[in-house]
């Protein structure tokens, strides 16, 4: 199977952005961001506030230049993984925002197929070829 070179690096850049964003505006708003994850419960929630920029922001440029990417995208993807379960609980949801959470759930598990597949694509093989 070929795949477009200038296609598979526009589509990288693009799932990487809404990590290097996300991660960027956490460092802006830390604190806030930090009493967020400590409403959902999330032991040590300044910790992993720091771990979820690192993952964000770093992962995300690392996808973005194309470095390392089939182990970046796994870590993001299992990142993504904890935190879809962590914060778009839409079964425990109050009525009112259970459609909110359903969709960001949804989109959260499209995002870890796209970061699979992307993590599943051999790219130094086919700049081989």
């Amino acid at each position: 199977m070929q795949i477009s070179p200038n296609l598979y690096r526009i589509g990288r850049v693009l799932l990487a952005s809404l990590f290097v964003i996300s991660g960027a505006m956490k460092i802006a708003g830390f604190s806030g961001t930090v009493g967020y994850m400590t409403s959902l419960g999330v032991p040590l929630a300044t910790f992993a506030v720091l771990a979820t920029i690192l993952v964000e922001l770093g992962g995300g440029l690392a996808i973005m230049a194309g470095w390392q990417t089939r182990p970046v995208a796994i870590i993001v993807a299992l990142f993504t993984v904890a935190a879809t379960l962590t914060a778009h609980r839409f079964w425990q949801a109050d009525p009112a925002n259970a459609q909110n959470q359903m969709i960001n759930f949804l989109k959260n598990i499209s995002i870890i197929g796209a970061l699979l597949m992307l993590a599943a694509v051999d790219t130094d093989s086919k700049k081989a070829s």
